[in-house]
């Protein structure tokens, strides 16, 4: 399978990350997070009867990253190279921002409408085979960040932060008090802080809650920030153990359709 970033990382270790002193991952650091995203998804590709491409847009200068597919079942995840240089990326926000693009190519419905553009598969009613940008916010917290941490001291990764009792209590009730699974779980909801700070400082909050309630779903836009981060923690809370790849499916309501651990509804409509 092709793996571009491994002939990019060098001249990122030459030129690019001395040129930013305040780069806080590092080359290797990056390089390795890449190989844990290419272990988790070739296989799931591969059985498919496709591949999948992780690649470094140098050219790039935007903090951000994207997510592709063709009806050749070749599926991209695509990263700035902004986003490798800027001073706010760390190694959890990096992991949550590819989970974030993985979760558009499998994370399931709902779907994001097609644009005018699109030149990908559609499903049966017409809509793009990418998830909606909150259902791919959900499927990064509850699904793949879980399992690209999986087995870390996830502890070692909170020292420092300021965490809200609220959270910690939310995080307790769900999975144990002190357990592993309830520093996981705070892990997570701070990834999910620091991804949808990456350009700046928002005014969203792990104390605070987008409190809107939609009569239909969301997916043909972004939902607030603060309602993302919601469903970036209800993620977080979720222990239903879903697959990596929902094939279209609607599965991850199975396990959190109500109560702790649910999609919001600041953008989903639960039936």
């Amino acid at each position: 399978m092709p793996m571009r970033f491994f002939l990019l990382i060098p001249f990122l270790i030459l030129g690019a990350f001395k040129a930013s002193a305040q780069t806080l991952v590092t080359p290797e650091e990056a390089q390795s997070i890449f190989q844990k995203i290419q272990t988790l998804y070739v296989p799931v590709v591969k059985a498919a009867g496709g591949e999948f491409h992780l690649v470094v847009h140098w050219e790039r200068t935007t903090v951000g990253g994207s997510a592709n597919r063709d009806e050749l079942k070749k599926y991209v995840v695509g990263v700035d190279g902004g986003l490798l240089l800027s001073s706010r990326l760390s190694s959890d926000s990096l992991k949550m921002v590819l989970c974030h693009e993985a979760g558009h190519l499998f994370g399931g419905q709902p779907l994001r409408p097609a644009p005018m553009e699109w030149e990908g598969p559609l499903d049966e009613s017409g809509l793009s085979l990418l998830s909606a940008e909150g259902q791919a916010d959900y499927y990064a917290s509850s699904v793949c960040f879980r399992r690209l941490v999986d087995g870390e001291n996830h502890r070692e990764f909170l020292k420092g932060r300021k965490i809200p009792q609220q959270l910690v209590q939310q995080c307790a009730a769900v999975w144990g008090a002190r357990t592993p699974a309830s520093f996981l779980c705070l892990r997570t909801a701070l990834a999910g802080l620091d991804f949808l700070n990456l350009v700046k400082e928002f005014p969203i909050s792990l104390s605070d809650k987008d409190e809107t309630v939609v009569d239909k779903t969301i997916n043909g836009e972004y939902p607030s920030r603060q309602c993302r981060l919601d469903t970036l923690t209800a993620g977080a809370l979720c222990r239903a153990e879903a697959p990596l790849d929902f094939v279209r499916k609607d599965k991850s309501a199975e396990g959190c359709a109500r109560g702790t651990g649910a999609r919001p509804a600041c953008w989903h409509k639960t039936p």
